[in-house]
């Protein structure tokens, strides 16, 4: 019966709240609206066109989008702070809980504030054949 109560003490101790019901990673699905672009997370390639990846808490990332041609978009994965982590304030005030458990230990504590992202690289909309036809047009408006 001691044993039993000293293990459970123990596993209480050393899980936080948020950890517990949340996890300490998220999964994220990446996409592109236009299937030939090549999507990466902190420089390691995850897809082309669309992926799905998991995000630990406690870590950043940022998402890049790039196609040839055009200039690579990055943007990073935003976090806010995740209420259930309160809950360790029941178990040990949140002295273990919240500050090692939670806070530095698994980052819980925060949560991504986005679980999908369509991320696309930033393209000329004007074709360069189009272009060139526009120019030879108005060169010939000009001589007459």
């Amino acid at each position: 019966m001691r044993k039993a109560v000293s293990l459970l003490t123990v596993i209480t101790l050393l899980s936080g709240c948020a950890s517990m019901f949340n996890g300490a990673s998220q999964q994220v699905a990446i996409r592109s609206n236009q299937p030939d672009v090549d999507l990466y997370v902190n420089e390691a390639f995850i897809g082309r066109g669309n992926g799905i990846t998991t995000f630990k808490k406690k870590d950043e990332y940022v998402i890049t989008a790039r196609k040839e041609g055009c200039t690579p978009v990055s943007i990073p994965a935003s976090k806010s702070f995740d209420a259930t982590t309160l809950l360790g304030v029941f178990i040990d005030f949140g002295i273990i809980s919240i500050l090692a458990i939670d806070g530095a230990g698994t980052g819980a504590w925060r949560k991504f504030d986005q679980t999908s992202f369509v991320i696309d690289p930033q393209c000329d909309k004007t074709p360069v054949a189009s272009r060139t036809s526009t120019t030879t047009a108005t060169k010939e408006e000009s001589k007459n």
